[in-house]
This record gives C-alpha cells, sequence and structure tokens, in this order.
C-alpha cells in the first residue's frame, strides 16, 4: 500500500489507525502524476475556476463513457440525487429505497418532504428486490431508489418493467457502480436518472469530493443546468448593452422548487476527464482481487459473498461478505474480535439499515418490514479494501480468516 495511503485519515473512520497490520485506506489508489499534472493546469491557466472549459469536456467523457444522453457534473453524489429528486418527487410523495445502502441514498427525499420506504434486499446478490419493490407500490409511490451497493448491479430488467408498469420515475444510485454494466450497458442509463459519487473512497476521485447526473429525457435536461447554478442563466432576448439590467438573469426553471449551488471546479474536472481514462483498468484490478480471496476461500463455507445478476459486469467497490457461525454458536462480532485483535487486520463494519439510524428514527422514518436485511446484516463486514493489494497481503488476510474461523470453531 502506497505510504501516502497508509498515513491519511477521513471522517469515516476508515483511515489511518495504529496498531494494523493491514489497515483501510482513506482512498482506492493514489494520484498518478498525470493526474496531479492535469490539476496544476487549471491552476495555472488563469481561467474561471468553475462552469468552464473543463467541465465541458468532462461532461462530454462522461456521456461517452456511460452512453448516456445527458451528463451534468456536480459537487458530490448526494447533490446528484437532490436534483433528479426535485425534478420528480414532491412533498408528501412516496419514494422506495433500499434499506441497505449509504445514507445519501436516501437523505435528498427526506429534505424535500417524501415519505421514504424501505424495502428489503434480495437474498443472493444484497441488491434492493424486485419482488419486495413491487409489494410495497401504492398510489402515492412516485419513484424507486435502485442503488447498485458496492458495486454490483440491481436487477434492472425487472425493476425498469414495475417501474412502467405502475407508472414510476426510477433514480439509479450509482454512487459505488461506476464502470458497472449489465449487457455492455451502463447503469444509470436503465432509469430515468442516474447519480454518481467521486468521492475519495470510490474507484474513481475528483480531489475527495464530485458527482454527476445523467439524464433520459432531453426536457429534464433542459431544467438541470438552473437548478445546479443558482438558477443563474443568459438573458433569452438581444441587450443592446450588455450589461443592462445585470450581466446574468436569476430564474426558476421548475415552477416552485428553489434552485441551489451544485457546481464543482474546474480543477476536479480535469482530474475526472483523466481518471476516466483509467477506471476500466483499476475495476479490473479489483476483479482479479476478488476471484482471488474467492478462490482461496472457497473451501471456508462460513464465508459467502453475493451473487452478481446474469450479463452483470461488477465492479467491487468495497468487499462485503457475510459469516455464519450459527452452528457453533459465534458471531461476526466474536469473528472480529480476533481479525482485529489477534491479525491486526482492520475489517470493517460499512453502514448499518437506514431505519436503525437516530436521523431516520428521529424523523419518523424508524418503520421496516424487511425481514431478510434484518436477518443478514448482523453478519456482514468487509475486509480492507483498495486497487493494487498484493497476493502477499491477500494470502495473509485469507489465511487469517480460516485461522481464526477454526479457532471459533474449537
Amino acid at each position: 500500500m502506497a505510504e501516502n495511503m497508509k498515513k491519511n485519515s477521513d471522517a469515516s473512520g476508515r483511515g489511518f489507525a495504529d496498531g494494523f497490520r493491514i489497515l483501510f485506506p482513506a482512498m482506492q489508489h493514489p494520484y498518478t502524476a498525470e493526474e496531479i499534472e492535469a490539476v496544476v493546469n487549471v491552476m495555472k491557466s488563469g481561467q474561471g475556476q468553475t462552469q468552464g472549459v473543463w467541465l465541458k469536456q468532462f461532461e462530454a467523457d462522461l456521456k461517452e463513457f456511460t452512453g448516456a444522453n445527458h451528463a451534468f457534473a456536480v459537487n458530490n453524489g448526494t447533490s446528484a440525487i437532490k436534483l433528479a429528486a426535485k425534478l420528480c418527487v414532491e412533498p408528501g410523495d412516496e419514494v422506495i429505497i433500499p434499506a441497505y445502502t449509504f445514507c445519501a441514498s436516501a437523505t435528498p427525499f427526506g429534505d424535500i418532504g417524501a415519505k421514504i420506504v424501505w424495502a428489503d434486499n434480495h437474498p443472493e446478490t444484497w441488491t434492493i428486490d424486485p419482488d419486495d419493490v413491487e409489494r410495497k407500490i401504492t398510489s402515492k409511490t412516485k419513484a424507486i431508489v435502485p442503488v447498485h451497493l458496492l458495486g454490483n448491479p440491481c436487477d434492472m430488467k425487472r425493476i425498469m418493467q414495475i417501474a412502467e408498469k405502475h407508472g414510476v420515475k426510477v433514480i439509479e444510485d450509482c454512487a459505488q457502480a461506476l464502470d458497472c454494466r449489465i449487457d455492455g450497458q451502463h447503469v444509470g442509463t436503465f432509469g430515468d436518472f442516474g447519480c454518481f459519487s467521486f468521492n475519495s473512497a470510490k474507484t474513481m476521485t475528483t480531489l475527495g469530493e464530485g458527482g454527476a447526473l445523467i439524464v433520459k429525457s432531453d426536457e429534464d435536461a433542459k431544467k438541470v443546468p438552473g437548478l445546479r447554478c443558482w438558477g443563474s442563466s443568459p438573458y433569452n432576448y438581444e441587450r443592446e448593452r450588455y450589461w443592462v439590467p445585470a450581466m446574468s438573469n436569476v430564474d426558476m426553471d421548475l415552477p416552485g422548487v428553489w434552485p441551489e449551488n451544485f457546481c464543482i471546479g474546474e480543477p476536479q474536472c480535469a482530474l475526472g476527464s483523466v481518471q476516466l481514462r483509467s477506471v476500466t483498468a483499476n475495476n479490473n484490478i479489483l476483479i482479479e482481487q476478488d476471484r482471488k480471496i474467492q478462490a482461496l476461500l472457497k473451501d471456508t463455507p462460513e464465508i459467502s459473498f453475493p451473487t452478481v445478476i446474469e450479463g452483470g459486469r461488477y465492479v467491487v467497490h468495497q468487499y462485503i461478505m457475510h459469516f455464519d457461525g450459527s452452528a457453533f454458536g459465534k458471531t461476526r462480532d466474536d469473528l472480529l474480535d480476533l481479525m482485529t485483535r489477534e491479525y491486526l487486520i482492520r475489517c470493517i463494519v460499512q453502514y448499518h439499515p437506514l431505519y436503525r439510524y437516530p436521523l431516520f428514527q428521529k424523523l419518523g422514518m424508524g418503520y421496516f418490514d424487511c425481514p431478510f436485511t434484518e436477518k443478514w446484516w448482523d453478519n456482514s463486514f468487509s475486509f480492507p479494501w483498495w486497487c493494487g493489494i498484493s497476493d502477499e497481503e491477500i494470502a495473509y488476510m485469507t489465511d487469517s480468516m480460516k485461522s481464526a474461523i477454526a479457532t471459533l470453531k474449537a
């Protein structure tokens, strides 16, 4: 692991910590010299640092990479989701969101006054269960939010059938799934909207934060620039003096919806264009790492992994697995006690079901009907994960896992 990755920390608690042999780094991989140069060149250019030529280039590159009709770069993935929410959800509407996901999949909808309905996860893929989605649709449902969690694609063909049958919008949360595809089609392009994140924990990052919204409809796409940038726009008529009445207009593109500032900086956009060139190669490294770990643990029935839908390309954003020690009365916490204390491997537990968090409970969203998630989640955890884990580190982690399980059995 690169030294700069070992020494840095982040607010999530996944970064540097004393006393571990294998850590959980804050970034998937360090920046390359080419990526650093791209940022420095923007700084040296003397041009404006936002809403300029690099933004246009990055958005064009995102369109080409994903095959989207329209792409808009924003300051983070949460803003992308909030833009999508503003375009199709109103206060009082119901939105179906998987209970097991990062909180940003849900908070933008709660913020605009929608009612969140928690969907269960599928027992095999661990992504949103389409059958449970259809069971929970009502006359008030306006949107479904399938989350391609941890880089594993949802069953979008089935979800789109359900959405079309019931006349609801689909907002794909692709925050952890750049380069994730189904039969060659990029996730985010199946539904009405696709939302991406370039946070430092992702397989591609634009200086720690960043995101993108891709839009299917031409009509919806027309409304995004104003919503993204204070409602600011050029005057739509010829002016005798360019400064009269002011340099630009401020208007409301969507009746009753206040615009906000979701703009991303030019250095971030320049970096994003460069990183897009290597994201597939980096994801291939992550996939190969996953194959090695699964092969080394294939004779360890207590450990299981999610399946991938037919035709799906997964990208392994984080490395989650499930432990079943019920045959000998042990839990995930017993296993992680050994992994962290005896073998000095900093395994972590990702976010737990959102209905358990105080934020959602305080806002009246603590009700749930998710039997699989309740049964499954408390015994799931993640290995340390980054792009470029050595074979020696993989062997140490898997050997330690097998040894720890043998100890628990004894």
